[in-house]
């Protein structure tokens, strides 16, 4: 689905735009802390340091490390310098300072040898603005005369998930892997986005390889339990990354979903709390824990949660369902159709406001209007399960038992089918 194509593009975009080659995060600090005072004028132990506290989610210290450390002599040229004012456009990127993420990479290009690292770094920058086009001038410029710079070929396939171009994104994320195949990050990526194009096996094995490289990775724990089924490994591998980087709003936000899914109702809250005081701002995070008031019973508090969220984006699909579910579940039919309706015609991709719709509508005993929603859900996705369940209760309300025996068989056929046994039984149950 487009909407969700964006959505995953952007995701790692964000997550990575604080990724490195350190090996070392939150379970690392103190030792790295230790290293630097021990050896208060070794630039080298700055970076390492200034690093993990990136990568651990704390980039107001980072700066201030590796800072300390570009102050240094030794952080003054060489690749040390380099990588220290690379550093700091990160922390910059992290901090969504386009402006000053630029000044540390102009710094990075005018330092001796560091001409194509400058560019890398700039494409980084500008992927903070989703410049798919900008980023892409200044990677060709990164490896210009056969140059292998692996963070170039990584802002590159980036800016090609930017721009919906799967294939040449796993293209560039696999030149990547095989011009430094022990950079975690290569396999994150490369891992991203085979499992956001459906080749979900192949990239949970590129995800593992990239924890094989670097087990404290909060980027590949975060995108290994995204894409595993959903249990008790997903929400292992989500707490260990939140472990890793207590600010990973993303891991949380996915760690709350999960909970939800397995009716873990109180590890979901605690999950959607831990990301609204991270960012009560973020939409995603509101919507869910709307659906988990919803869950608990309170659909008049989860309509407050998705109100708040569509205060913000006016047109937020998922907020809107949430208030067609809620009203349904206050019984307010005619309120929930109206926002199952609404929700639909903000994004024509997703069949779940048609199901719900049905569904509601069934529950409430008016067949007619469910048995449109159901023929209209699998007239638009054929090859959605749930709209054929949903079709086939509708037309069993209507003595219809040919046409649910069809529907029903139709959905065991298709993807997304969360009941087979249930559904099997719904035929078996047909005169």
């Amino acid at each position: 689905m487009y909407i969700a194509r964006v959505l995953a593009a952007l995701s790692l975009v964000g997550a990575l735009a604080t990724a490195n080659p350190a090996a070392a995060q939150e379970s690392a600090l103190e030792a790295l802390k230790a290293s630097a005072k021990a050896s208060p004028g070794d630039a080298a132990a700055a970076l390492a340091l200034g690093k993990a506290l990136l990568r651990a989610g704390h980039p107001l210290d980072a700066g201030q490390e590796l800072r300390r450390g570009a102050n240094f002599n030794a952080g003054r040229s060489g690749d040390v310098a380099v990588a220290l004012h690379y550093e700091l456009a990160r922390v910059a990127i992290a901090e969504r300072d386009f402006g000053q993420a630029m000044v540390q990479c102009r710094v990075v290009g005018s330092i001796t040898g560091g001409a194509s690292a400058g560019h890398a770094c700039a494409a980084e920058a500008h992927l903070l603005w989703r410049r798919a086009s900008e980023a892409l001038t200044e990677s060709a410029l990164a490896v210009a005369g056969g140059k292998k710079i692996v963070e170039a070929k990584l802002a590159e396939g980036h800016a090609r998930e930017l721009e919906l171009k799967e294939v040449e994104a796993e293209a560039a994320f696999r030149e990547a892997v095989a011009w430094r195949p022990d950079a975690a990050e290569a396999h994150v990526a490369l891992g991203h986005v085979l499992v956001g194009t459906g080749k979900v096996d192949a990239g949970i094995a590129e995800l593992r390889t990239a924890l094989l490289l670097d087990p404290h990775a909060p980027e590949a724990l975060n995108e290994l339990g995204h894409a595993l089924p959903n249990g008790v490994e997903a929400i292992s591998e989500l707490e260990n990354a939140v472990r890793e980087r207590p600010t990973y709003k993303q891991a949380l936000y996915h760690l709350a979903e999960i909970e939800l899914e397995l009716g873990r109702l109180g590890e979901a809250r605690k999950a959607a709390i831990a990301a609204l005081k991270i960012d009560p701002q973020d939409t995603s995070v509101r919507v869910v824990a709307g659906k988990i008031l919803l869950a608990a019973g309170k659909p008049d508090e989860a309509i407050t949660e998705a109100n708040i969220a569509l205060a913000s984006i006016p047109n937020l699909a998922p907020a809107k369902l949430l208030v067609a579910d809620a009203y349904a579940k206050k019984g307010e039919i005619d309120l929930a159709v109206e926002n199952y309706q609404a929700a639909f015609g903000l994004n024509h991709e997703d069949p779940t406001p048609l199901v719900h719709a049905s569904e509601a509508c069934h529950a409430q005993g008016r067949d007619t209007s469910a048995k449109a929603f159901g023929e209209k859900a699998t007239r638009e996705f054929p090859a959605w399960a749930p709209g054929w369940v949903a079709l086939g209760d509708a037309l069993v309300a209507g003595s219809e038992t040919v046409g649910a025996k069809t529907a029903y068989e139709t959905a065991l056929k298709s993807k997304g089918l969360v009941d087979g046994v249930g559904v099997a039984r719904k035929i078996a149950a047909l005169k």
